[in-house]
């Protein structure tokens, strides 16, 4: 009974920070002065970035059993999230600023990229 009830107060302490909403703007030096920072692309970026959420609980049940049950699926899971952010983050960087900063390092086609 005790174990049961440590569970969940864990899960629960670990949950509220999850359902919280990302200001990726906060992250991300976009200057209001760029000729690019009012165009229709970087508006509607900035939406979305500033109301990210990619936890847990936006994704397919299919995911839900990959981060409960394989070995290291949460680190996975935790890793793909981390590059979907980095991916997000360049999209916007990409719309919003005349001289985006250098990040071949997500593209793993480009040349020079990391492997």
């Amino acid at each position: 009974m005790r174990g049961t009830l440590l569970a969940v107060a864990l899960a629960l302490t670990f949950a509220a920070p999850a359902l919280a909403v990302e200001d990726l703007t906060k992250e991300l030096s976009l200057s209001p002065k760029d000729p690019k920072y009012n165009s229709a692309a970087c508006k509607s970026l900035r939406v979305q970035a500033k109301n990210y959420n990619d936890t847990i609980y936006n994704q397919s049940p299919g995911t839900y059993a990959i981060v409960a049950v394989a070995p290291g699926g949460t680190v996975g899971f935790m890793a793909l999230q981390h590059r979907k952010r980095e991916l997000f983050k360049a999209r916007v960087e990409q719309a919003c600023m005349s001289n985006p900063p250098d990040r071949t390092y997500l593209d793993p086609a480009a040349p020079g990229a990391r492997n």
